[in-house]
This record gives structure tokens, sequence and C-alpha cells, in this order.
């Protein structure tokens, strides 16, 4: 399967890497190559080379912390504090180096560790500044993704309107023409 980033958030779209997490729950991040690939594709390192199974089990343990946050941030709860001290763990630590070559052209270093406090700080500024006020869950069915919603009015209902709204917008097409052609 592949990665989707359309949370508007590097720490959303890494806890969306379990997709549909309540209905048809799929692990996105089964093996330590697709941890590093999720990494590449998501621009946090231009490469990841070596993720052993146990980087694995700590880069799904600073997931799970954030999407416990995220799913605090909407429903209202108080955060789990197992949850921030997780992700303060991970934040503790040096994130990825950025060496600049040109305009346009920079070169994202760093290993696992650093990809984890990369996630952690971008987590720590998410959960930490206004914008956990803006997190959503998209209404798609079977999505299970939480998004940003920086919509002018604050009413975003998917996390993307070409998947999911898409589908929301097609069904809903699909039962006016039937009960028009049943009249």
């Amino acid at each position: 399967m592949d990665f989707a980033f359309v949370s508007d958030h590097l720490a959303l779209d890494f806890a969306a890497t379990v997709a549909w997490r309540t209905t048809r729950h799929k692990e996105l991040l089964a093996e330590p190559a697709d941890f590093a690939r999720w990494v590449a594709e998501a621009g946090v390192v231009d490469r990841l080379e070596t993720v052993s199974q146990a980087d694995l089990v700590k880069a799904r343990t600073l997931r799970e912390a954030i999407y416990g946050l995220a799913l605090a941030a909407t429903e209202g709860e108080p955060a789990d504090l197992r949850d921030v001290a997780r992700i303060q763990q991970a934040a503790a630590r040096s994130p990825v180096r950025l060496e600049l070559h040109a305009l346009g052209q920079v070169e994202r270093q760093g290993g696992v560790l650093e990809v984890l406090a990369t996630l952690g700080t971008t987590a720590s500024d998410l959960f930490g500044g206004p914008d956990h006020l803006l997190i959503r869950h998209c209404a798609g069915e079977p999505c299970t993704r939480l998004f940003i919603d920086r919509s002018r009015a604050g009413t975003r209902r998917w996390c993307s309107k070409r998947s999911c709204g898409s589908r929301i917008n097609a069904a809903a097409y699909r039962r006016r023409t039937s009960k028009d052609e049943q009249a």
C-alpha cells in the first residue's frame, strides 16, 4: 500500500501509518524497510540506511503516542501523560541535520534516532501550540485518518478531497440519481 501525506502535518501523517485503525486495521509499517521508505517519502531524511526490528518498535511506540494525543485533542480529553513522556523522550535527542548545498537543494541526514527526534519535535510543536485545536477526524468511511483543518470556516470534513471526499460525493450523487430514476 502506498503512503498518503494528506494530514497537513508530518506527525499526523506518521500516525496514519496504521490505515483504517478502527475499521479494517492495516499496519503500513510491517517491516523495518517500510519505516525507511516512509521516512524518505515523507522527506524527513533523504534515505535511512539501516532500520532494525527494535528501531521499528521504537517508531511504532512513538507513532501510537502521537495518535493518542491527537485523538485526545479531537475529543477534548486530557493528554495521557505516558504519551507526552514518549514524545518528550524522542524530541530530547538531536533532530535530522540539514545541509544546504544551493538554492532549492538541501540534504537531510540522520539515523533512526534523529528521525524519531524530528518526529517528536514536530509532534511537540503540534500538540503544544494552537494547531492542536484544528485536528479533525476524516468523515470518509472507512477512513480513520486525522488531519489539520485549515479551512477558513473550520468545517473541512475529509482528509483528502481526492480520495475520501470524492468517494462521499460520488456516493451522494448515486443516491440522488437513483431516487430521480425511481420517481
